[in-house]
């Protein structure tokens, strides 16, 4: 068989195959040494190279010589005026007089001014982007502690329900409206009593209104004053419904909820959301507790639900009974009429806690 028939062969029979095969195909002689002087260079450039890459690469930049990308077009500035927004804050379960290893009335004081002074900066921060003049505050109840809500609670306080309501819980919410006016053109305050508010235990037989919570958002309002950029509503019934640029918010305390797992009444909740949406004759989109002392959200076929935190740390009784040890946190939303919920944050609370307590995604 002839040797060039396989490609075998020694290298004079193969140069003498190939100008064989040149003068039958009418190639010039010249051609053929060109390109075995471009075989031997690249050869030789692959083998210093050790592999490919370094020739793929060159063989890409040559073709590249000659090419001119396009001009990127500068961007045309934007004529749209920031969406306005509104900044909700959910204020809840503070219970003024209790007294835990790293809580009292003083710290919890000392926690609502820490959480409107940090909302404030996550205001002014959100600013870049949306026109934010205007804050709802959503007080949802069991501001205080009470006195007679269960036995023996009349030593785990620092102070008479009295002055929990009169004086030192209204005090903490004056300041904080008045530090959230400081930083916006108008405030709305919205407030519902919780179940820490009645006079004793829910057998007493008091009045339904007859609640220490209102007390306290009354005093708080005759100590901010009045003002034509503060608006309150605190509400009669156990529920208040709140307007967000068309957005509906039902408010409760959430101690209606009832029936959980794993120190959370999540079927508890869809089932009271699904009666109210019939029973509360104001309509409503989205719903608002607190009571569990658990920050959580979920939604319902399009519906938010909102459970709120608390201020308070170390409660005995939440560890004993619930297995829960919650860090103090409560919550800060910004809605806007066409997007609706833009950002729920949480907002952690550090006041007493002596670096034990987490991190706020915020650092205000």
């Amino acid at each position: 068989m002839p040797a060039h028939s396989l490609g075998y062969g020694t290298k004079a029979a193969h140069v003498k195959d190939v100008r064989d095969w040149a003068k039958r195909a009418g190639v010039d002689e010249r051609a053929i040494r060109e390109l075995r002087q471009a075989n031997e260079q690249l050869r030789r450039k692959l083998l210093s190279q050790g592999g490919q890459g370094g020739l793929i690469l060159e063989a890409v930049q040559q073709s590249f010589e000659d090419y001119e990308p396009p001009k990127i077009p500068e961007p045309k500035p934007s004529k749209k005026q920031a969406e306005t927004e509104i900044a909700v804050l959910h204020l809840s379960d503070t219970q003024f007089g209790k007294v835990t290893r790293t809580y009292d009335s003083e710290i919890a004081s000392a926690r609502v001014q820490e959480f409107a002074g940090r909302a404030v900066k996550c205001i002014e921060r959100h600013r870049a982007y949306a026109t934010v003049d205007e804050v709802h505050l959503y007080l949802g109840g069991d501001m205080i502690e009470g006195e007679l809500i269960y036995p023996g609670q009349a030593h785990l306080i620092d102070q008479s329900v009295f002055d929990q309501a009169v004086r030192t819980c209204p005090d903490a919410i004056a300041r904080c409206i008045l530090t959230l006016a400081a930083a916006t053109r108008r405030v709305k305050v919205v407030g519902v009593a919780g179940n820490h508010g009645r006079p004793g235990s829910k057998h007493a037989g008091s009045h339904p209104r007859t609640n220490w919570d209102r007390v306290c958002y009354e005093v708080a309002r005759m100590m901010v004053g009045k003002s034509e950029r503060i608006a309150w509503d605190i509400a009669d019934d156990f529920f208040a419904v709140n307007n967000v640029l068309g957005h509906r918010h039902l408010i409760v305390h959430g101690h209606q909820i009832r029936g959980g797992f794993g120190g959370f009444p999540f079927y508890g909740t869809a089932k009271r959301a699904w009666g109210w949406i019939d029973s509360i004759e104001q309509p409503w989109d989205h719903l608002y507790f607190g009571h569990f002392h658990t920050m959580t959200t979920g939604n319902l076929n399009g519906r938010w639900w909102f459970c709120n935190g608390t201020t308070e740390s170390d409660n005995d009784y939440a560890r004993e009974e619930l297995s829960a040890s919650g860090v103090p946190v409560q919550r800060l939303q910004f809605w806007s009429a066409e997007h609706g919920l833009v950002a729920d944050r949480p907002i952690y609370l550090r006041t007493g806690l002596n670096g034990r307590g987490r991190q706020s995604t915020e650092r205000a």
